[in-house]
């Protein structure tokens, strides 16, 4: 049941071509290869289980001044923007959504507060969940966690930045955290967008035509 439940999150998500029928609390997706940070991303996250592959996601908050995105970012770190904005920001890769399922919507609003919360706070170059930084999915893993009061509301596996097929380190990777002076976070438990996508907790939610 659960590999068909993540083979339809990877083949049933639609592209957002219009921002109707989006809701406060709901997860936006972002499947893009563009950039070598992103393709160093799925190189490590992919699964054989979901066809799409993506490296960013944002919680989106709905209000009666329209569509608005709390994302983390490299360089900016926690920032609140438009939903356009968003779009643009991301208009070499493509939109995917997802809502949480009824039971859990009670917990949107107290997510999206804890969200809140961190605007203005540094990005988590070290993917770390223990200091106060954020990277964007661990911004929706924290904003969860802590409206539900279960940090294991979304699961955190350990981390893994090595080939496959070599057992080592990827270099991009390397380089990375050497330009950082962090040490590589193997083994430690983080979330990237594409293992939150698989989570069961989330419901396909399509768009109006």
């Amino acid at each position: 049941m659960k590999h068909l439940l993540y083979t339809l999150i990877g083949t049933l998500l639609l592209s957002v071509s219009c921002t109707q029928n989006l809701s406060s609390g709901d997860l936006v997706f972002v499947a893009s290869e563009n950039s070598d940070f992103e393709k160093s991303i799925v190189a490590v996250t992919k699964s054989d289980l979901c066809a799409l592959n993506f490296t960013h996601v944002a919680l989106i908050n709905v209000t009666d001044s329209g569509n608005f995105v709390i994302e983390a970012v490299p360089q900016k770190g926690v920032i609140y923007s438009s939903f356009q904005e968003f779009k643009e920001e991301n208009k070499n890769g493509t939109l995917y959504f997802a809502s949480l399922k009824p039971e859990y919507r009670q917990y949107t609003e107290s997510a999206l507060g804890r969200a809140y919360s961190h605007l203005g706070k540094g990005y988590d170059y070290g993917f770390d969940f223990e200091n106060d930084l954020y990277y964007c999915s661990e911004l929706v893993y924290d904003a969860y966690a802590h409206a539900t009061g279960n940090p294991n509301f979304f699961e955190t596996p350990n981390m893994t930045f090595k080939e496959s097929d070599t057992d080592e380190i990827l270099p991009y990777w390397l380089e990375y955290f050497n330009k950082h002076q962090l040490p590589v976070p193997e083994g430690k438990p983080g979330i990237s967008p594409n293992g939150l996508s698989r989570s069961e907790k989330l419901q396909i939610k399509k768009p109006k035509a």
